[in-house]
């Protein structure tokens, strides 16, 4: 974009310096641009700005649909709703330095060292200055956007943890989906339904990895087996593969029947409001409403059924929820499904609708900002290339 305002800059230079029309250097340039060679330079300009378009946002989108849209709201599932527990040292510096509390404390009071003195200048600091704790209780970290995005980067496996099983279970999916599918009349309900439940095992491997604080190469060694995995998760599985074609089939109803194809081929289809922008904000309302009615409650219950498998000696992202590291009464050698709905906290509810508010709210100002720049640059480019009329 800058080399074009450089070249209509230096084109104007040029001309004010000309005195007759004959010999303007700029004049004769602008007339030439009819020429081939001009259309080239013209074409050659265009897809560089493609690409470098292409460069910039392809990285902000998959950060988008991955990183915010995936990782964040698995990551505050789990996560416990009260911070971290402090407790206070007491060193042989403990008269002039008497705030220093350790993380991880299983008790719940501060010990406070006896040989404070009442009349010290330190007991005239405010108390979180002097136990060295903050004076309100600290947050979870997902319940900040940026605070999660700066421990996914500290964390050294950078923005895009666990992507490799991601990709896995897509390939598991499609692949479990494509063959189901090509069977004589089967629904596209039941097939989609049968390979979540064969690619079950491989989205249990990613959660672990998006939660394990360590390199998760060996975390597959470590789950447990299909049959197992597949009692657990069997019944969310089969209630999110029916919501979602239930939700899409909803939603679509904004934009009336269906009157053809778009494409020749009968893949995207066309229907009778599709222009319609009242259609297309009622199809968004009802999308996204039912998603957080439905569709978000089933989420919940299959990550924190799939979190409780993970090996009680893996480090973990964020502190987990009590509940999710023990059994149910049943005894059935997993978290079931209702046990995990039943102890989810209506704090975490709260924080949960809060992340995915967050997150709709990203992706759609990410999506505005970048159609406003596509534009900015097609008009600008527009403007530079078009030929100039003569006087």
């Amino acid at each position: 974009m800058a080399s074009l305002f450089i070249t209509r800059g230096l084109h104007s230079l040029i001309a004010s310096r000309d005195t007759t029309l004959g010999s303007n250097i700029a004049w004769g340039g602008i007339t030439k641009r009819a020429e081939p060679t001009d259309h080239k330079v013209a074409g050659v300009v265009f897809w560089v700005l493609v690409v470098v378009n292409i460069c910039i946002l392809v990285p902000v989108f998959f950060v988008l649909v991955y990183t915010i849209d995936r990782l964040f709201p698995t990551l505050a599932i789990v996560e416990a709703d009260s911070p971290p527990e402090y407790e206070l040292v007491a060193g042989k510096e403990s008269s002039t330095e008497v705030g220093k509390a350790s993380v991880g404390s299983s008790s719940k009071d501060a010990i406070v060292p006896d040989n404070i003195d009442e009349e010290s200048s330190s007991s005239k600091l405010m108390p979180d200055e002097t136990a060295g704790l903050p004076s309100t209780p600290s947050k979870p970290v997902t319940s900040s956007l940026f605070g999660t995005l700066r421990l996914l980067r500290s964390s050294g496996t950078g923005l895009f943890k666990a992507y490799r099983w991601r990709f896995l279970y897509n390939c598991v999916w499609g692949f479990a989906f494509g063959i189901v599918s090509q069977v004589p009349y089967m629904p596209v309900v039941a097939a989609a339904v049968i390979a979540s439940l064969a690619a079950t095992k491989v989205e249990t491997a990613w959660t672990h990895a998006v939660l394990s604080a360590q390199y998760d190469g060996y975390l597959y060694k470590k789950l447990p087996s299909y049959l197992t995995i597949l009692k657990a998760t069997a019944i969310p599985l089969a209630a999110e593969a029916i919501l979602i074609q239930v939700i899409n089939a909803v939603a679509l109803l904004s934009f009336g029947k269906r009157t053809g194809s778009a494409d020749a081929m009968g893949v995207i289809p066309q229907y009778e409001k599709s222009t319609s922008i009242t259609a297309l904000c009622m199809f968004l309302v009802t999308f996204f409403t039912l998603n957080a009615c439905l569709l978000i409650p089933v989420e919940v219950m299959l990550v924190r059924t799939r979190a409780a498998m993970l090996a009680d000696d893996v480090p973990t992202m964020v502190q987990l929820d009590s509940s999710i590291r023990t059994q149910n009464e049943e005894d059935i050698g997993f978290m079931s499904w209702l046990h995990a709905w039943r102890t989810f906290s209506r704090a975490s509810w709260i924080r949960i609708a809060k992340v995915n508010a967050k997150s709709l709210g990203a992706m759609i100002g990410t999506e505005i900002v970048a159609g406003l720049l596509i534009i900015l640059q097609f008009t600008i480019f527009t403007a530079a290339t078009q030929p100039a009329r003569p006087h």
